[in-house]
């Protein structure tokens, strides 16, 4: 009997070994999860988003996820010129679907429930341009197909046969006249795709033709001719007509690789932007040799209009030679329009014009006419319900400078003699006057609303000292006069969503405060006036305890004069007078003076939301978090990075100084967090300062010798600021790292620059010289981290890494 209890003693005492050696593993290998008041907001569903019909009076309600699984993400891919294909689907990875859809009349507030294909996973649905019905792709592995909703039934019809090829255009998209929807189709007599060989077929080969060629630090570029052929398969489509009516399909062009199709408001005609061979294996697909071909009514080729080069030559900060931005000008049958550069696309010239707008118009047998020539870089242009006028944008990229000039379409404009409607700094936002509203008439013609031949309609953000006031406006073309007609109070932000009639009596609304969860409602419209607001919806927290959040805009200044701001955010169950574990959260951005810099960007009159990775979980675990804190980087563009490290530090320290001034945070008790750029902000703060007990840097690039053609607002290479580039790199201070870093990326990250490489080479610098630090790579996940199995992770490896280094320390 001794020997037996000896015997369970000695199992039991193995037994509880193994158990803690196998919770070791788990909790070291094993995906991990929070507390369950965490997972709970984590899976909280999305607010249902609201598309109001181009026409009016009717409106989807549409509930959607962006909670990928890991099985979401582990889907085979195709990585080839750029892009991540979905193999089993012939279309680009996708990031959300939609789970539900429900149409509302905005006049009765009757709704009705449209059923969906079992199981689907729908994209979001389209309006035709006449608003009687709608239509959506269902993804699914095999073949994904459009689906079509009349208003007039509760469940739709498949449209288009399951092939659908969203690699290099849109699923599909509507014709004016609402009668036909064009779809790019997959060949479906393509066959299997060719394996790849075991044994390779050539050496990967790389060559330079002494021209100079400086890209960014691209990821899945085409390398090999098998590549060459993957992307083929995959990216080859056969447009299709189809008659939304009869069911009716019908051929439309030729199979190739279409990036771009437009066709004229009079249905006659149709521009095509088709990609050439050979492919570059220095850029992605979007920087392919193309050629622009004009076509007829049917798809018949008429003649190339031009033939575009690779863009391994566009210098840095520039554009492309010879054609591009096309677009056919509204209110006339078929004028075609574009841009192109009178600099040789390089902002580093010196030149009286940049660039040169044109428009021919059919039947293309008469010269080209010339529009307006543009003293800086054209960014856009916003067509009047007016033929022929319009405001054309330019943009300076040296000084940051934006501005609208009114033209007329129809004749040769001098830029110096145009009326400028709009101009600002672009980062000054307290001076940003709006975008402005277009409407679609039932015929397809889409405009920007011009009332009397003088009012058009602005909405934006209103950026204020105090935060964000959304506004929609009447602003007067003649007198340059503003009419508001609504503002968004402090006390809650609400901003406009759209017309819900063509009269515009109607506007809907979206508001939130910091207790309500945001929800949609009508209001009228008298004597320019928004009346009181009717509720269409009445969505309530599905976390309660979030209205309970309590938070406050900060301002403080720089040691230089700079003023800052950022949403403090208080933790769960604040009291007064008690000091918290605290965490700055930022992003450096650039900026041409102090004033822009010190506006503020922050607002406190929403509802706080959690969800993804967001650093505000940490509310819910005793920490105060400085939301946003501004971290600006001012000065010249081409020389601001040359005090990246003084700025950066001086605004951190800022931070730090007023949140221990306010009473919520204590030294010794702060950390710094941030993500992709504000990451090499987190790993620089620490390798440079003593302000910080942790960190958490997440998708960050930390040597800047590894992206020698720029990054971020730098456009210096590498040869020409050696000195700046390895100043700025962290990487170069690894040895003085001596704070806990966490770092987190995903595997599959794609975003120019932020290699994961990036993160393994830091954390290896960091474990050279004795640093502590933890890497965590996330398998299959990109420069974001969308697989719930992941999110629910790095929130546990945080929460575990400050508890460790912060709060418990």
């Amino acid at each position: 009997m001794r020997n037996i209890t000896k015997l369970f003693r000695t199992l039991g005492a193995l037994m509880i070994i193994l158990t803690a050696a196998t919770t070791f593993a788990m909790e070291n290998f094993g995906y991990k999860e929070p507390d369950a008041k965490i997972v709970k907001l984590v899976d909280a569903p999305n607010p249902p988003q609201l598309s109001i019909s181009p026409q009016g009076g009717k409106a989807i309600l549409v509930e959607y996820s962006t909670q990928l699984t890991l099985e979401d993400l582990a889907e085979p891919k195709a990585k080839v010129a750029g892009l991540s294909i979905l193999k089993r689907y012939n279309v680009k990875q996708r990031s959300y679907f939609v789970k539900g859809l429900e149409v509302s009349d905005l006049k009765t507030n009757e709704s009705k429930t449209i059923k969906l294909p079992p199981e689907a996973k729908m994209g979001f649905p389209i309006w035709s341009p006449d608003g009687t019905k709608f239509a959506a792709v269902q993804y699914k592995a095999g073949g994904s197909s459009v689906w079509l909703f009349d208003l007039s039934k509760d469940s739709g019809k498949q449209l288009s046969p399951p092939r659908v090829n969203s690699v290099l255009l849109g699923p599909f998209w509507w014709s004016d006249d609402s009668k036909y929807i064009f779809v790019p189709l997959w060949n479906e007599k393509r066959g299997q795709l060719p394996e790849s060989p075991v044994i390779p077929e050539t050496p990967e080969i790389s060559e330079a033709s002494g021209r100079v060629s400086q890209v960014r630090t691209y990821q899945d570029l085409i390398k090999t001719s098998y590549d060459e052929k993957v992307f083929e398969y995959y990216a080859t489509s056969q447009l299709y007509k189809i008659n939304v009516k009869s069911g009716k399909t019908t051929k439309f062009g030729t199979p190739g690789l279409i990036n771009y199709v437009a066709t004229s408001p009079d249905g006659r005609y149709s521009v095509a932007r088709i990609l050439e061979t050979p492919f570059s294996r220095n850029v992605p697909a979007g920087l392919f040799a193309k050629r622009y071909e004009l076509w007829d009514s049917k798809g018949k080729l008429i003649k190339v209009l031009a033939h575009i080069p690779v863009g391994e030559e566009i210098p840095i900060e520039g554009v492309s030679k010879g054609m591009r931005s096309l677009f056919w000008q509204e209110k006339r049958p078929a004028t075609l329009c574009w841009v192109e550069a009178l600099d040789e696309g390089d902002p580093n010239i010196k030149a009286e014009f940049r660039d040169i707008m044109f428009a021919h118009d059919a039947p293309f047998d008469k010269p080209v006419r010339e529009i307006i020539k543009l003293p800086m870089r054209y960014s856009g242009l916003d067509t009047l319900d007016k033929q022929d006028l319009g405001l054309i944008w330019d943009y300076d990229r040296d000084t940051k400078w934006i501005q609208a000039r009114e033209i007329d379409m129809g004749k040769t404009n001098i830029a110096s003699e145009c009326r400028i409607i709009f101009s600002r700094n672009y980062n000054d936002i307290y001076n940003d006057k709006g975008d402005l509203l277009y409407y679609t008439k039932p015929n397809g013609e889409r405009a920007a609303i011009l009332e009397n031949d003088e009012w058009i309609y602005l909405t934006g953000s209103g950026a204020t000292p105090d935060g964000y006031r959304p506004f929609l406006r009447k602003f007067s073309l003649k007198t340059l006069e503003t009419k508001d007609i609504f503002v968004s109070g402090l006390d809650k932000f609400e901003d406009f969503t759209g017309f819900a009639d063509p009269k515009r009596k109607l506007i809907v609304t979206r508001r939130e405060d910091p207790e309500t969860p945001p929800n949609y409602f009508i209001r009228a419209v008298k004597n320019n006036v928004a009346l009181e607001p009717e509720a269409i919806t009445n969505f309530t927290s599905p976390n309660k305890e979030l209205a309970e959040v309590k938070k406050e805009l900060i301002k403080y200044e720089r040691n230089d004069g700079v003023p800052l701001s950022g949403t403090l955010y208080y933790p769960l169950g604040y009291k007064p007078g008690k000091r918290y574990p605290t965490i700055v959260w930022a992003y450096p951005r650039e900026y041409t003076s102090k004033e822009i810099a010190g506006q503020v960007r922050s607002t406190t009159n929403k509802y706080t939301r959690i969800g993804g990775s967001s650093i505000l979980f940490f509310l819910l675990r005793g920490y105060a978090v400085l939301h946003n804190a501004e971290i600006p980087i001012v000065g010249d563009p081409l020389t601001a990075n040359d005090t990246f490290i003084e700025q950066m530090t001086a605004g951190a320290e800022a931070a730090v100084n007023k949140l221990i001034e306010i009473g919520i945070a204590q030294r010794g008790k702060i950390a710094v967090a941030g993500h992709s750029y504000g990451a090499f902000m987190v790993a620089n703060l620490l390798a440079h300062t003593d302000l910080f007990d942790a960190g958490i840097a997440r998708s960050g690039a930390y040597n800047r010798t590894l992206t020698p053609f720029g990054f971020q607002g730098e456009r210096r290479t590498f040869w020409q600021a050696q000195n700046i580039y390895n100043t700025m790199s962290p990487f170069s201070y690894a040895d003085k790292i001596k704070t806990p870093i966490l770092m987190i990326h995903g595997k599959d990250d794609p975003n120019a620059g932020t290699y994961p490489m990036q993160s393994e080479r830091m954390f290896a610098a960091i474990k050279g010289h004795g640093g502590v630090a933890r890497l965590v790579v996330l398998p299959h996940e990109g420069h974001g981290y969308e697989a719930r199995e992941s999110i629910l992770h790095v929130l546990s490896e945080q929460f575990e890494w400050l508890d460790k280094h912060v709060k418990n320390k």
